[in-house]
């Protein structure tokens, strides 16, 4: 049998090295100790913050300095924990981590709390009567703005005290979901057994083998619904603290607070996207759904299926056989791919291949995702990969070094405070990645390369109606509980049924296919795939923008380096792109139409 290699067998090339965030643990330790006791620093100021110029300008360096620094914790013993999912010790890290987190937010929020309290005329009296303060000015009014939704000090200090326990269900999810389920053996067509993952599902679920692929597929999600309830109970909770969490906050909604959430890194600033955006985004692709029906029917032709089943979504459509594509060619073909963002931008992003923040292979409980990329001000980014030496992974290689190079220009632009970014535009830069990448592809003399270049260019352009379905089914189960009714396993199966149904016509609905919302993002933060919806958007245009001249490279730094100092709305009309609209979403949407009807022609 094939097992997944330990972390030991894996070489020191392929694998992240923290020690640029901290040499040690106990360095971690001490540095840890030391931003607890510079909060009692920032404890000191409570009740004067707002007293004078100078009083207020040093609250705000220090709380400034203490998101920093916690930010570095945090990143260190996530990434940790992340690299061994079973070490108590990297478990135990990252719970100190969030209890000094918790910490942190009740002294940043009086410091909130007061800066409310002193009112829009008084703050910025203070400071046109400062300059040092000018540096703050954006900073403080996203404060004010944020006043409606703060609560008295008693009510913040048990709102943070139950943070941790907010998060409690999440938990549940991820230790079910990485601890309890154990990979399956399953017979490829070769004859060997191998464990099949939900990180390496992706990858079997591509074989030309159907039988193979059933049993693949199978094999996971058999194992997901043993522990259906589990799920369903853990999924519910989450989001009746959620909502809970939202009626203490005096919002409306739980989509309403996610956008109006503090953007990432935390730097005291929150995200500011209207809720008809996501209205406009949703109803729009729902509109538009014949393209993806017409992919789904073209898909059956092609593989000469009398039914379309959901392990059949993926295989790739490309009459050559899967090329082998090693992590240093991946390197190679990004790098090259780059070009149209200008010679110093492909520098910088060579030089991070060679920072030893790049974390590439599956190992035995590593964290059980296909990618993600995680960054502090003090450090930059790192990736934790799968890599499965094909395509696919290639491409989302591709799109993780898009958030790290975000990471790189922001904080090189951009003072700690504003060195954030609102989720609302952030995988525009990772799917401008994999949109230049396939463009690359497309080019290259290798005939299989070029085939499954096209697979993967469809793949991410269709990909905003599988997120606008997730999107929807997380609106739709929050509003089951914001509409006082219980939300059960059953009512859950019944949204993501009726809603597979619809997107997916063409294809059998049947108890595996219902299966599907057991494997998802359950433990990111609701209302996030969202996102993708509009980072699908906004970086196609920004590519054929940058193709046609109308947009130049320099254009692009600058989006990447403003940070928190632009709203969302704005930042995406600096790419020419008004998401207000439904023109953006619908073409995406013809895109996908465009390339359907390529399927199957010659070269």
């Amino acid at each position: 049998m094939s097992h997944l290699p330990t972390r030991a067998d894996i070489d020191d090339q392929h694998k992240w090295d923290l020690s640029a965030i901290f040499e040690s643990v106990e360095e971690w330790e001490s540095e840890w100790t030391a931003v607890h006791s510079r909060l009692e620093d920032l404890r000191e100021y409570e009740g004067h913050i707002t007293r004078d110029d100078e009083t207020l300008l040093c609250a705000l360096q220090l709380f400034e300095e203490l998101l920093r620094r916690t930010q570095r914790l945090r990143l260190y013993a996530e990434l940790k924990r992340n690299e061994d999912t079973e070490n108590s010790a990297h478990q135990e890290r990252l719970h100190k981590s969030n209890r000094l987190d918790q910490e942190v937010t009740k002294a940043t929020d009086m410091v909130r709390r007061e800066i409310q309290a002193a009112g829009r005329e008084t703050i910025l009296q203070t400071v046109e009567t400062a300059e040092e303060l000018e540096l703050y000015e954006q900073f403080l009014n996203d404060v004010l703005r944020m006043g409606e939704h703060a609560r008295s000090p008693e009510v913040e200090d048990l709102l943070a005290e139950f943070a941790d326990i907010i998060e409690s269900p999440t938990r549940t999810y991820v230790s079910v979901t990485n601890n309890d389920i154990e990979p399956q053996p399953v017979e490829t067509p070769e004859g060997e057994q191998i464990e099949v993952t939900r990180v390496n599902l992706g990858k079997q679920l591509r074989n030309r083998n159907r039988a193979f692929r059933r049993r693949a597929y199978q094999s996971v999600y058999e194992e997901h619904a043993a522990v259906k309830h589990t799920i369903a109970t853990a999924y519910a909770d989450k989001v009746k603290a959620q909502v809970a969490l939202a009626n203490a906050r005096n919002y409306d909604s739980v989509r309403e607070m996610a956008f109006n959430k503090p953007s990432y890194p935390e730097t005291g600033l929150h995200i500011h996207l209207p809720v008809e955006v996501h209205d406009i985004a949703t109803a729009t692709i729902r509109d538009s759904l014949d393209p993806l029906h017409q992919y789904d029917e073209r898909r059956t032709d092609i593989l000469g299926l009398d039914e379309l089943n959901a392990w059949d979504l993926t295989v790739p459509l490309a009459d050559a056989p899967e090329p082998t594509v090693t992590y240093e060619d991946a390197r190679d073909h990004i790098l090259a791919a780059v070009e149209p963002l200008g010679e110093s931008y492909r520098d910088r992003l060579e030089a991070f291949f060679t920072s030893e923040r790049i974390d590439v292979y599956e190992t035995q409980h590593k964290q059980n995702i296909l990618a993600y990329g995680p960054w502090a001000y003090d450090t930059g980014g790192y990736i934790l990969l799968n890599y499965q030496n094909d395509v696919r992974s290639m491409s989302i290689l591709a799109h993780e070094l898009g958030h790290a190079m975000h990471a790189e220009y922001v904080r090189a632009a951009q003072s700690p405070v504003y060195a954030t970014v609102a989720r609302p535009i952030e995988e525009v830069p990772s799917y401008v990645h994999e949109l230049l990448l396939a463009r690359h592809l497309l080019d290259v003399g290798d005939h299989a390369l070029r085939q499954y270049a096209r697979d993967r260019l469809l793949d991410v352009l269709q990909g905003i109606y599988g997120s606008t379905l997730r999107s929807l089914f997380t609106h739709e189960t929050y509003r089951i509980v914001e509409d006082g009714e219980e939300l059960t396993l059953d009512r859950i199966e019944e949204r993501y049924t009726d809603l597979l149904s619809e997107f997916r016509g063409p294809m059998e609905i049947d108890a595996w296919a219902k299966r599907g919302w057991l494997v998802g993002s359950h433990a990111r933060l609701p209302y996030h795939f969202y996102q993708y919806a509009l980072g699908t958007a906004g970086a196609l245009c920004t590519v054929e923008r940058l193709l046609d001249g109308t947009l130049t490279p320099t254009d692009y730094h600058d989006f990447l380096r403003a940070g928190g100092t632009v709203r969302s709305v704005e930042a995406f009309e600096t790419l020419g792109v008004d998401i207000r609209s439904r023109e953006p979403f619908e073409r995406v949407c013809s895109a996908v139409e465009e390339h359907v009807e390529k399927l199957g022609t010659a070269e």
